[in-house]
């Protein structure tokens, strides 16, 4: 009773009615009942099979249901598991380095990101500003990899150094925008031999950074981290000093990777 009215109560306070009901289909899965068919669903929602077929015939369209071509019963997708990478990066990556994102931060008196690689883009999840001021909530944004100084720490250190699906040319942000191919991998090799990234006013005109890479026990690169600010404050000078600090900081924190 108190189940059936929960149910009803969610569907009356949403707006999408629809998305509720494919979300009830993703939570019929538990260790318990990893499979079940169409019709087990149906019973378990109280719904008709055909509402329940288009449902989970969309999710397997997407990779988020898989079905057994003996049993015919779906389980959940492997896709699934970018999001628990996410949710699990935020919680000990993020939370680990949180200390040091804040010791750079007040060493460079500047704006300090924490990324991690999300399909073809940079995915945010931490930021510190000297002082431990106001921090802006900036988990789950996201930034193009070729024109920031996190995404092209990502791209340069990445294991597989595939880089076919990088379309050429590339969109430009602003007039300092790489958008060559050939030009792009360059700036790569550049990073890989002096173990940082620099974006020059790249992605947004006025603000510039210094990046370097995080990496996991495998080597692997795992994620970025970067100190932004206003361009004229990042020099030739200057960047070589702040990448110094940078690593400085993080290498009391290597074994965390």
């Amino acid at each position: 009773m108190e189940e059936s009215y929960k149910k009803e109560s969610m569907e009356t306070d949403v707006k999408v009615k629809s998305l509720v009901k494919a979300v009830q289909v993703l939570e019929c899965f538990t260790e318990e009942k990893p499979s079940l068919g169409i019709s087990e669903m149906a019973g378990m929602l109280g719904y008709n099979k055909t509402t329940i077929y288009n449902i989970v015939a969309t999710f397997a369209s997407l990779g988020y249901l898989v079905q057994d071509p003996v049993t015919q019963k779906y389980s959940l997708g492997l896709k699934l598991l970018h999001f628990g990478y996410i949710i699990n990066s935020r919680i000990t990556l993020s939370a680990a380095l949180e200390p040091y994102l804040q010791k750079i931060a007040d060493a460079t008196r500047e704006t300090v990101y924490l990324g991690i690689p999300y399909e073809s883009r940079v995915l945010y999840l931490d930021t510190k500003t000297p002082g431990a001021a106001f921090q802006r909530p900036i988990l789950g944004e996201k930034a193009p990899m070729y024109c920031t100084g996190l995404g092209k720490c990502l791209l340069a250190f990445r294991t597989d150094r595939d880089f076919s699906d990088i379309p050429d040319p590339l969109p430009a942000y602003t007039v300092n925008t790489i958008t060559g191919k050939a030009e792009l991998l360059k700036e790569l090799d550049g990073i890989r031999q002096r173990g940082y990234a620099v974006d020059n006013m790249e992605h947004e005109f006025g603000i510039s950074c210094v990046a370097v890479p995080l990496f996991g026990q495998a080597k692997e690169v795992i994620g970025a981290v970067s100190v932004s600010g206003p361009s004229l404050r990042f020099t030739e000078e200057s960047m070589p000093k702040i990448y110094r600090m940078m690593a400085d900081i993080l290498a009391e924190v290597q074994y965390i990777y």
